[in-house]
């Protein structure tokens, strides 16, 4: 198999929490939108035959205009994609856009993420070498309960708690069986990983970084700000 992938680049959630009209990832980080952070990553990477940018239909216009700001052009390696409902639909319809859904690799990432690197591709190459599912993840700092109704249900043990982050790289077939399976049980998950995990097949977890966090809340953001800044 060729080590190279399709990148599903997720950007069209919601911004409620952020508290912004403006869809969160096109927002300006410094001098680029939030999303570019990670879609130049893919466009530089030579690895990356096309990023299937899932995106929200009211959006699209726009996306494309602030692109032809930062490249002069729309990238030919981007195909523009309507999101779903959910995640998960905005997933299955990056999936049918694939070049390769045999034998290929693809990659699932949140545009929200700005401070992906290389580094973590390389290590999810290196993973998928033994294996078809692999996800990153942090250990969870505080302790994690479970709520209902405001009151406490249950504490989960804090040292096998993990928050799972992307980038996720599975083998395209999985994914793809993953979600038919799902569909068929009328079951919507949280993300990928987790269909793959309910059809019993293992998951490889590696190690994430703290700093690739997913901008989600107005503090997301500025912390953010403050890392453009120090590192520029």
């Amino acid at each position: 198999m060729k080590e190279t992938y399709e990148v599903i680049l997720l950007g069209a959630g919601s911004s409620l929490r952020l508290g912004t009209l403006e869809n969160k990832i096109m927002l300006m980080l410094r001098d680029r939108p939030v999303y570019d952070y990670a879609l130049n990553l893919f466009i530089e990477d030579e690895r990356c035959e096309q990023v299937i940018f899932v995106v929200q239909k009211e959006d699209l216009e726009n996306i494309k205009n602030q692109l032809l700001k930062l490249y002069n052009l729309v990238p030919k390696k981007i195909t523009f994609v309507h999101g779903g409902t959910e995640r998960q639909y905005s997933v299955e319809n990056g999936l049918k856009a694939l070049n390769n859904s045999e034998d290929g690799y693809v990659l699932v990432h949140d545009a929200a993420r700005p401070f992906i690197d290389k580094e973590m591709i390389n290590k999810l190459f290196q993973t998928m070498k033994l294996e078809k599912a692999v996800i990153f993840a942090i250990p969870a700092k505080d302790t994690i309960k479970v709520v209902r109704n405001n009151e406490v249900h249950q504490t989960l043990h804090r040292p096998v708690i993990w928050q799972v982050q992307t980038p996720q790289m599975f083998r395209s077939k999985l994914l793809l069986q993953a979600h038919r399976q799902a569909a068929v049980d009328e079951f919507v998950g949280n993300e990928e990983g987790e269909l793959v995990e309910r059809m019993n097949h293992p998951v490889k977890v590696l190690e994430g970084k703290d700093k690739n966090f997913k901008i989600t809340t107005a503090t997301d953001f500025m912390i953010a700000e403050a890392i453009v800044e120090q590192t520029n």
